[in-house]
């Protein structure tokens, strides 16, 4: 599967030992609003689209995803009380066509319980 990350999962960031093993495929963004949450970790909002967000895209494997979801607080058995949901979204690259890809998307009911405020940059 095909993962687009955007704050600490990114190379050079905390996160990102949890991605050593897969294989990078692309840099690009895609359409979305950034918040920096206040509290380290940045989110992902789609809901209401002011520009651009970066990030990388990976391919990861089923097994690593269960691990991702957890470090993101998504559960597919409960996605209601989930901190980030994991959607389709479209993913443009710096060099090529547009593909779709899955990203953990924080709803506008969990960035409010947040000091939430956009990052006009796109960029964590």
């Amino acid at each position: 599967m095909l993962l687009f990350v955007y704050g600490t999962l990114r190379r050079g960031k905390e996160g990102h030992s949890l991605l050593e093993n897969s294989p990078f495929v692309a840099e690009g963004y895609v359409e979305g609003t950034l918040y920096d949450l206040g509290v380290g970790f940045p989110a992902l909002g789609v809901d209401e689209i002011q520009g651009r967000v970066y990030g990388e895209v990976y391919e990861v494997s089923e097994d690593l995803l269960d691990t991702l979801d957890h470090y993101e607080g998504y559960s597919p058995e409960d996605e209601e009380d989930s901190l980030y949901l994991r959607q389709e979204i479209t993913f443009y690259p710096a060099k090529g066509k547009p593909f779709s890809v899955q990203a953990y998307v924080m709803p506008a009911s969990q960035r409010q319980r947040f000091l939430a405020t956009v990052l006009p940059s796109g960029r964590w």
